[in-house]
């Protein structure tokens, strides 16, 4: 899970000024992120700063990263396509 994280935070950090211009009440952007793209929640994180992470995924390979603050306000942190998902790999505990 670190590196979903970590890619997370990297595609935040790089896209904070897009972020600004695309804001709107949670519901509203999970809906519209629905209807144009079919894009449904695949995974989620709470920051250290109590914003969560989210990103939606549709089977077509569309993907959104939103961010929202504790008041319900979220603005889409990125988007693209070709998303895959990667089995997690853990390292053997004791070795």
């Amino acid at each position: 899970m670190k590196p979903l994280v970590f890619c997370v935070m990297f595609f935040v950090a790089m896209s904070t000024a897009a972020a600004q211009n695309i804001c709107a009440k949670r519901e509203e952007i999970i809906q519209k992120l629905w209807d144009r793209w079919q894009e449904v929640l695949t995974a989620n994180g709470l920051a250290n700063d109590n914003r969560l992470i989210e990103v939606f995924v549709s089977k077509k390979g569309s993907w959104t990263i939103i961010i929202s603050d504790p008041n319900g306000r979220s603005c889409v942190a990125s988007a693209g396509q070709n998303w895959t998902l990667q089995e997690s790999k853990y390292p053997d505990q004791g070795t």
